[in-house]
């Protein structure tokens, strides 16, 4: 598969993890924050949500290097296709 770097999606990092980094950053300021000397279910929720902003980065990260993997095993068998051709044409050019 020719695949031209025109063609491909962007991985646009940023744009992926921006929105959660920001929600994480905010959540663990108020944990970091807390007062175990009193109930604060606020700071407790603020906890639950920097997990889940965790998670759904993870869950980001993941798909991303699932995504490479396959770039890489693709431009790993285009590279090889390349070097047997040549190989085949030297051997012919030999043989010739």
């Amino acid at each position: 598969m020719n695949t031209v770097a025109t063609e491909r999606e962007p991985y646009d990092v940023h744009a992926k993890l921006e929105d959660p980094m920001g929600v994480l950053a905010i959540a663990l300021g108020q944990w970091e924050d807390r007062d175990d000397s009193k109930a604060q279910p606020e700071v407790r929720r603020a906890a639950n949500t920097a997990m889940d902003a965790i998670d759904g980065m993870l869950h980001r990260l993941h798909a991303m290097r699932s995504r490479l993997v396959g770039e890489i095993r693709q431009a790993d068998d285009a590279s090889a296709a390349r070097v047997d051709s040549m190989l085949a044409e030297s051997r012919a050019k030999k043989a010739s």
